[in-house]
């Protein structure tokens, strides 16, 4: 059986096109196949299917349109559409879809195509596009993949033309890139390409009426300068260097940190980041792992990004200044090869730049430790072909609501994650002590930093002799702290949370320290305010993820609560907050 989403909507069995019902089953089948071996709920496929204007009788509606689906689908004795609660799952094995055909293709490209070669293979993954991607589907889910997926092709179109333009194929591709030109006015890249392929085949002049009229454009439409790659083309005419050193091939980047050892659990979080696209929000307290989730599963992913992977700590709760936004765009412009003598000398400016030169690409980007909103915006591809995966302490609720952030909010550990991670990082002692590595795990909050932290002292103490070190609240962060690492250290960590609140926003969080659960009233007789004023602190601090909602009002996980309790005798009143002790 073959599937084609690079198209049309087509299903064949061997040499025979299937007949797929009406346009409910056609989407059915499409939202099915680009989650091709993944379970779908009924509530997405629902949602994806009616959107806001589901009836009443969807559920049942879903069930008949599965059923005629099964029917269409079946070959023999094959059931290829299953149902897996809690909704369905559609087998498609490598190789029977269009899409993994080209991918293959464009990888086998990458990974050894050189030349002629190379050309040959990105020429045979384009094939494989016979129009826009599911024509005629409109559910958002087609809309979204076809936008994605027509990037890629351009994205390997140009690839396929800068090979050839290496080959010295100019005068061919001048007819090719002024066509394409026309359908993508504004695509700098083409436009670099096609001034190329006119300086190679001997027409200066018109290479540089190229560059004026994308220039005229950029600046009328967009009121920007031209990027990188069509400063480069346009000096390469000028000064009449030999068109190879124009730099178009691109750096790909791999700047992802070290995975780290012992990590445990979390299968339902990497699971939802494998079905999320676009621009990812991972969520938590100080110590949870947001980090380390983050870069196991850019890990796992990354040949999903054959154009690279960049990362970049924005620093938003450390002790050196955040990274600013345009010391960030910075670092990821050169990091794609561009000169730093080549950007612009503004934060504007760098973003469009940033924007031009990773539209199409399939690049995977790590923000780590953003601090705002207003930190992240400016460094966000304007292109669905890449991925970005944000990680912050705070829930950055702007990032979601302007910015269609997916918001993972990850919670600590559960005790069986806890004990297992103690025993990947402490070995056998683990089983033999498991009551005191039960109470280490309840000592440590189940924060995986605190854990981890607990296990490098037990290198040299025993771990029953650790639990009575730890007994007492009042010593237990000084003790959870590796040397004078500061990022290893739990009252730092908890710390660059708390010096972020505003005074009366700090000032409630201290009052809550000595109490397990409280609600509006109870936190605003506490705090001595309103309930209003109450209501808005405790909106910043689940914010700042330094409390949690519970069904019978607000809570802080142990290690919190001694964090407030150790800093509430510092804070008398309501607008004092002092800062200079940890």
């Amino acid at each position: 059986m073959r599937f084609g989403i690079l198209g049309p909507l087509e299903v064949w069995d061997g040499d025979e096109p299937l007949v797929i019902g009406g346009p409910q089953q056609r989407h059915l089948l499409a939202v099915l196949v680009l989650n091709a071996n993944q379970v779908v709920s009924a509530e997405r496929l629902i949602e994806h299917l009616w959107g806001s204007r589901a009836p009443a009788s969807a559920r049942q509606l879903l069930k008949g349109c599965v059923l005629g689906l099964r029917r269409a689908l079946r070959v023999g004795r094959a059931e290829r559409l299953l149902t897996r609660p809690p909704g369905y799952l559609l087998e498609v094995r490598r190789g029977e879809c269009d899409l993994d055909l080209a991918e293959d293709l464009a990888a086998a490209a990458h990974q050894g195509g050189a030349g002629e070669q190379k050309a040959a293979l990105l020429r045979e993954a384009l094939s494989f596009w016979r129009g826009p991607v599911l024509d005629g589907l409109d559910a958002e889910v087609c809309r979204t993949e076809a936008e994605r997926l027509g990037e890629r092709r351009l994205a390997l179109l140009e690839e396929r033309i800068e090979v050839e333009l290496r080959l010295g194929r100019c005068r061919v591709l001048v007819a090719e890139l002024q066509m394409l030109v026309r359908e993508h006015p504004l695509r700098e890249r083409l436009w670099a390409q096609l001034m190329l392929a006119l300086y190679g085949a001997d027409r200066q002049a018109d290479a540089l009426t190229a560059y004026q009229r994308i220039r005229q454009s950029l600046v009328e439409q967009l009121g920007v300068e031209p990027g990188a790659v069509l400063r480069r083309a346009h000096r390469v005419v000028l000064t009449g260097s030999s068109a190879e050193s124009v730099g178009v091939r691109r750096r790909v980047p791999a700047q992802l940190p070290a995975d780290v050892p012992g990590f445990v659990g979390r299968a339902e979080e990497l699971a939802s980041l494998d079905r999320l696209a676009g621009r990812v929000l991972i969520s938590g307290t100080a110590g949870v792992g947001k980090s380390a989730l983050a870069v196991r599963w850019a890990h796992r992913v990354r040949d999903r990004f054959p154009d690279g992977q960049l990362y970049l700590d924005l620093r938003g709760h450390s002790a050196a200044e955040p990274l600013a936004a345009a010391a960030a765009l910075v670092g990821l412009l050169t990091s794609l090869g561009l000169a730093a003598d080549e950007l612009p000398g503004d934060e504007a400016g760098l973003a469009a730049c940033w924007r031009t030169e990773v539209a199409g690409r399939r690049l995977l980007l790590v923000l780590d430790d953003a601090r705002s909103a207003e930190q992240v915006r400016p460094l966000l591809p304007g292109t669905t072909s890449c991925l970005t995966v944000v990680t912050s302490r705070d829930t950055l609720a702007g990032l979601v609501v302007l910015d269609g952030a997916h918001r993972l909010d990850l919670g600590r550990l559960s005790g069986v994650e806890a004990l297992r991670l103690l025993q990947n990082l402490i070995g056998a002692e683990v089983a033999a002590e498991h009551l005191a590595a039960a109470a280490l795990v309840d000592q440590c909050a189940r924060l995986p930093l605190a854990l981890r932290i607990v296990a490098e002292l037990a290198a040299t103490r025993a771990l029953p002799d650790l639990v009575g070190d730890l007994r007492d609240p009042g010593d237990r962060l000084d003790l959870l702290e590796a040397g004078d690492d500061e990022r290893a250290s739990v009252r730092e960590a908890l710390f660059r949370s708390y010096q972020r609140l505003p005074a009366t926003t700090a000032h409630m969080f201290l009052c809550l320290g000595r109490h397990d659960v409280v609600d509006v009233g109870a936190a605003a007789a506490l705090a001595g305010t309103s309930l209003r004023e109450a209501r808005r602190d405790l909106g910043r601090l689940v914010r700042a993820n330094l409390i949690f909602v519970t069904p019978d009002g607000y809570a802080m996980h142990g290690l919190l609560r001694d964090y407030a309790t150790h800093r509430a005798p510092t804070v008398g009143t309501p607008n004092a907050h002092p800062l200079a002790a940890r």
